[in-house]
């Protein structure tokens, strides 16, 4: 009989300890983020304070997403909201505009207008995360607004979003003395999609794609088959395809040049609207962006 009570004093014990685990999480600032990019942002600002939930897992394209009901449901019991705006996840914008005041951060509105890159048509280029001078300064509006919202952690926030800015400060060097070893004429990148402008800007590439800023746009036959007499034109040897788009336009692209008499290599797969996956450790913006130029000037250097 003492051991009986001994064991349901036990079970007791357990089920009170993950009661207290459990209230503790709860009480949590909870942040729910839209992309990767994002969700990897508040967690370094956050850290074990702040319980971040992000709607779309790597390998997402968010110009296609489709928000689910739990998603709702997930916006409605979040604390904030987090989202990239500038039309990056297009098919949310209804949903997301149900939530205003201060529970929704949208980071695009709080990029100044110069530093915005357009399309020809004027559409906004939504992908200011490969701008690292851009992403540094919103890690530290988001970590004001979170500090506004959970005034007892706000000056963790401070600090966590100074010592990330350090090592976005540490990732830009590290881009650079990686693009130093690559001779300017061959600085020119060639992907799926035009997520990569605000790269090119920042590092003196030429950057060109199959589809537009948008993956809903199509690529037709002729959009190839002009970006394959370019390639041929400027003897560029290498494309790339992205995690979150099919690589059926980039073989397209390589047949275009091939029936040119022009052999063109597929350089590797880059991270352009999504993070890397955790499987493979590229779950962060810093690996992501480390492992992209890492392949970028492999694949180049050995044209």
């Amino acid at each position: 009989m003492k051991k009986i009570t001994m064991g349901f004093l036990l079970v007791l014990l357990v089920f009170t300890l993950n009661g207290c685990d459990t209230s503790e999480r709860d009480q949590r600032f909870t942040v729910v983020a839209t992309t990767t990019y994002i969700g990897d942002m508040i967690n370094m600002i956050g850290g074990d304070y702040v319980h971040v939930e992000t709607l779309m897992a790597p390998g997402v394209d968010p110009h296609d997403y489709e928000p689910r009901q739990s998603d709702t449901e997930r916006l409605i019991n979040a604390d904030m909201i987090v989202a990239n705006g500038l039309n990056l996840e297009e098919r949310m914008v209804d949903v997301l505009r149900e939530f205003s005041g201060d529970k929704m951060f949208v980071l695009g509105e709080h990029v100044p207008e110069h530093q915005l890159l357009h399309e020809d048509n004027d559409v906004v280029d939504p992908h200011i995360w490969f701008n690292l001078d851009i992403w540094s300064k919103l890690v530290m509006v988001a970590a004001e607004a979170m500090g506004a919202l959970d005034e007892d952690h706000a000056d963790i926030y401070i600090a966590r979003a100074t010592a990330y800015q350090h090592d976005l400060r540490m990732l830009d060097a590290y881009i650079k003395s990686q693009i130093e070893r690559l001779p300017t004429d061959k600085r020119i990148l060639v992907t799926a999609h035009d997520a990569f402008a605000y790269f090119g800007e920042a590092y003196g590439f030429e950057v060109h794609a199959i589809q537009g800023i948008s993956t809903e746009s199509e690529a037709s036959i002729r959009d190839i088959d002009q970006l394959a007499q370019l390639l041929v034109q400027q003897n560029i040897q290498s494309v790339f395809f992205e995690s979150s788009v099919p690589q059926t336009t980039v073989n397209a692209l390589v047949e275009s040049a091939r029936s040119l008499n022009h052999d063109v290599n597929i350089g590797g797969e880059l991270y352009s609207d999504s993070t890397g996956p955790m499987s493979k450790g590229h779950e962060t913006l810093l690996r992501t962006y480390r492992v992209n130029i890492d392949v970028i000037v492999s694949a180049l250097l050995e044209e």
